[in-house]
């Protein structure tokens, strides 16, 4: 049939599709991303065995959208990666999201109320001039 002949036939069976391709594409993205970053790294076949099992004990690959994803930051999985599709006017690009979970220290201070009134609408102002794509603004 069609999908014999065009070797498709991993698409018929969906159980398949779910436990073996998706993760194993999943799997690519990251080591494709980790390439960047250094090379030479996957030349030795133990490495690469290494990077995909401490990979795959340590990080959830997966779409946002998807329960896997809020399922991994509700259980404080230490590392997410997901490619989010973003169609701007202008763009229609992927990009690579990687959340690392670690620990940071703040100073909680108190600001009177006219200073958080300033600040926001310093903010806003800001937000209306980057998002206007208008020349006549001047934006570099």
């Amino acid at each position: 049939t069609l999908f014999r002949s065009y070797g498709l036939h991993a698409f018929a069976d969906m159980d398949l599709l779910h436990r073996v391709l998706a993760p194993g594409v999943r799997m690519s993205l990251k080591l494709h991303q980790d390439h960047f970053t250094s090379p030479d790294e996957y030349d030795d076949p133990a490495v690469l065995y290494d990077a995909i099992t401490a990979n795959e004990e340590k990080m959830v690959i997966s779409h946002e959208g998807d329960p896997i994803w809020r399922n991994a930051i509700l259980t404080n999985t230490p590392s997410l990666l997901a490619l989010r599709h973003v169609m701007d006017d202008a763009s229609d690009e992927y990009k690579i999201i990687m959340l690392n979970k670690r620990y940071l220290s703040f100073r909680v201070i108190k600001v009177n109320r006219e200073c958080v009134r300033g600040l926001w609408a310093g903010q806003q102002q800001e937000l209306v001039f980057l998002r206007n794509r208008k020349p006549e603004i001047g934006r570099a």
